[in-house]
C-alpha cells in the first residue's frame, strides 16, 4: 500500500466522522461541482450530499477536460459510448493497462476509474447529469494528466465566475490558481492532498455559501 493510498483511506475515515458537523457550515445543498478528477465527490461526502453532478469517480486528461468545461452543454448531448483502457489517449502515451471502463463523448475521453463496468458507469452517467443545476455550479481543475501550463491559462479564463484551480508546481502557481504543498515532488497533485471544507488553502464552506 503505497503512501497516497493511506492518506485517501485516512481521509475517508476522517469525512465519516466529520461529515454531519461541516454540513452546518453550508447553506445549500444542490450546487454542482463539475471536475477533472475525483474532488467533486469528496467534496459531496464531505457534507454527506447526493451527487449533483456526472462527474464522480472518474478524471479526465487535462486537454479533454478543458474541452469538455467551454462546450459543456453540447458535449452532454452525445450518447456516452465506451472504448478499451488500451485504446485510450492515456494509455498511448504511458503504457499503463488497466480494466476500468473509458467512456467517450465525441471525441474527449472519460476515465471511470472507480467503476466496475460500463453499465453502471452510463447508468450513473446520464442519471446524475439531470441534476446538474447550472444556477449554482462550480468548475474545478487541477494539475494533473498531462496538464501543462496552456491548460492552466484556458481553464482561468473560463467565464464562469465560480471556479477553482490547485496546482502543486510552481511554474503553474499563477494568479487564479491555488497553490498546494505536497511531500511528494511528482508533476502531477495528488489527490488526498486537495483541500475540502475550510483550511489555510481555502475556505470551500464559504465558498460554496457565496454561490
Amino acid at each position: 500500500m503505497n503512501y497516497e493510498t493511506i492518506r485517501l483511506k485516512l481521509r475517508k475515515c476522517y469525512i465519516k466522522f466529520t461529515y454531519k458537523k461541516r454540513r452546518k457550515k453550508i447553506n445549500c445543498s444542490d450546487f454542482t461541482i463539475i471536475s477533472n478528477n475525483c474532488w467533486g465527490g469528496t467534496v459531496y461526502q464531505s457534507y454527506g450530499l447526493r451527487y449533483n453532478t456526472p462527474t464522480v469517480g472518474l478524471y479526465f486528461m487535462a486537454e479533454d477536460y478543458i474541452k469538455f468545461i467551454y462546450n459543456i452543454k453540447e458535449y452532454l448531448k452525445f450518447d456516452l459510448e465506451f472504448i478499451d483502457f488500451s485504446e485510450s489517449k492515456k494509455a498511448k502515451l504511458t503504457g499503463e493497462k488497466h480494466s476500468y471502463p473509458v467512456g467517450k463523448l465525441h471525441d474527449i475521453e472519460i476515465y471511470f476509474m472507480h467503476y466496475k463496468s460500463k453499465e453502471e458507469a452510463k447508468k450513473k452517467w446520464n442519471r446524475r447529469k439531470n441534476r446538474i443545476n447550472w444556477n449554482k455550479i462550480i468548475f474545478k481543475f487541477s494539475n494533473q494528466n498531462f496538464c501543462n501550463k496552456e491548460n492552466i491559462e484556458q481553464f482561468l479564463k473560463l467565464s464562469e465566475k465560480h471556479k477553482i484551480c490547485f496546482v502543486n508546481n510552481k511554474q503553474y502557481n499563477v494568479e487564479g490558481t491555488i497553490f498546494v504543498k505536497q511531500l511528494n515532488r511528482s508533476n502531477d497533485i495528488k489527490a488526498s492532498y486537495e483541500p475540502f471544507g475550510n483550511n489555510k488553502q481555502i475556505n470551500i464552506n464559504k465558498f460554496i455559501n457565496n454561490l
